[in-house]
């Protein structure tokens, strides 16, 4: 039985609860695979999953890290969203340059979110799960492999055109000199717009993993503690910046399987609550 996907809202790491709204908005398969399967016990392990095998173990240890590092790009593309936003506007060298290594940062997290998608496939024997990620690897090959993508000025803002291979697309085969063969878009939009195309992707790709990953792997659903070890208010606080990303056990004894939001948890980390904000 699913665990609360709220729980990410609480007991996630500082970037799961920096970002716990989106997550249940946008990715909300992320929040329930987390929540049933890994959790944190607030000293950077996760929980324990009652009469689960050795193997079970040392196989949610190589997924999770995929899982999360595929996580982890999302909210960094997320990040420079906002960014771009804010910082569209290029008045001297230093706007052109952070814009440009912005973008170019953008399209690597788009290769990465693709390879651990591959990674955790493989895992699961169930390669067909990441073939949606493709268009978004060949738009990520031919901005970081192809000569530099050709850019226009519209009130000191950049626009480039979409990468790919449809008609007025850019791709690596193209010279400058055609450009008229491609249209323009802001850089900011064309970030957005790609998140809302890949979110959905990635939340039914997690969706799938839910389903799979029990019967392949051996996953059991871990156990919440009902009154969490807390450190003493007398000693100096340790802050994981990413505190659900290590799958050892930690080791609880005493637990009972969570029911819902009001079983009795209260404190499960140490972790300031504000996380990043």
């Amino acid at each position: 039985m699913p665990h609360d996907p709220k729980l990410i809202s609480k007991f996630g790491d500082d970037v799961e609860r920096h970002f716990a709204e989106r997550i249940l908005n946008k990715i909300p398969c992320y929040a329930t695979f987390w929540a049933t399967y890994i959790g944190n016990d607030g000293r950077t392990n996760s929980l324990p999953m009652p009469d689960a095998s050795a193997e079970a173990y040392a196989v949610r240890d190589v997924l999770w890290q995929c899982l999360y590092t595929l996580f982890e790009s999302l909210a960094l593309c997320w990040q420079l969203e906002a960014d771009f936003l804010e910082r569209e506007c290029i008045t001297n060298f230093a706007d052109y340059a952070w814009n440009l290594n912005a973008w170019t940062a953008f399209y690597a997290h788009l290769g990465r979110i693709h390879d651990m998608a591959e990674r955790a496939t493989v895992q699961l024997n169930e390669k067909r799960l990441y073939a949606p990620f493709d268009p978004f690897y060949e738009r990520r090959h031919i901005a970081l492999h192809g000569i530099k993508v050709p850019m226009r000025w519209v009130y000191n803002v950049l626009c480039a055109p979409p990468l790919g291979e449809a008609n007025r697309e850019w791709h690596g085969r193209m010279s400058w000199t055609e450009l008229t063969k491609a249209e323009f878009n802001i850089l900011s939009n064309t970030i957005s717009s790609t998140l809302r195309e890949l979110e959905p992707i990635i939340d039914f790709f997690f969706s799938q993993v839910i389903q799979l990953a029990p019967p392949r792997l051996g996953l059991e659903p871990i156990c919440w503690p009902e009154e969490p070890v807390r450190k003493s208010t007398e000693q100096t606080l340790e802050i994981p910046i990413v505190g659900t990303q290590c799958c050892q056990s930690s080791g609880v004894e005493s637990c009972v399987p969570y029911q819902s939001s009001s079983s009795g948890i209260k404190v499960l980390t140490n972790i300031d609550p504000g996380g990043l904000d």
